[in-house]
């Protein structure tokens, strides 16, 4: 089984499209929507690399479009970030209405509620 490419430097990411040209602009863009990040072994200065799962929807598409056609084994997401990810794939009225049920009822009626529509499956 071939794993796939988990961390990818900015000058890597620059080519994608959609995403800032330059290496500054990326790093930018990882700042300011906090990617996952860790520094580059190998390499002097504070080179750093960003992990797939923390990376746009339509970039990680492109990343495995660009891959060749192969199974992938990727490491398993972080909770909050699995959380964010699903989050942010939802409209902004479905945002409004998982915020507001949350706000009204907590979590723990959430996971009641999960628990029973489990038992429905």
């Amino acid at each position: 089984m071939i794993k796939m490419k988990e961390w990818f430097s900015p000058k890597e990411l620059s080519s994608v499209a959609g995403m800032p040209s330059t290496t500054q602009g990326i790093n930018r863009k990882a700042r300011a929507e906090n990617w996952t990040a860790r520094k580059r072994t190998g390499v002097r200065g504070k080179a750093l690399e960003y992990h797939i799962g923390s990376l746009p929807l339509d970039v990680k598409k492109a990343l495995f479009f660009e891959e060749d056609h192969a199974t992938y084994v990727v490491s398993p997401i972080e909770p909050l970030q699995l959380w964010m990810t699903a989050f942010e794939q939802l409209s902004t009225e479905e945002q409004s209405v998982v915020a507001a049920w949350l706000m009204r009822n907590g979590i723990k009626d959430f996971i009641t509620f999960i628990n029973i529509h489990k038992k429905d499956n």
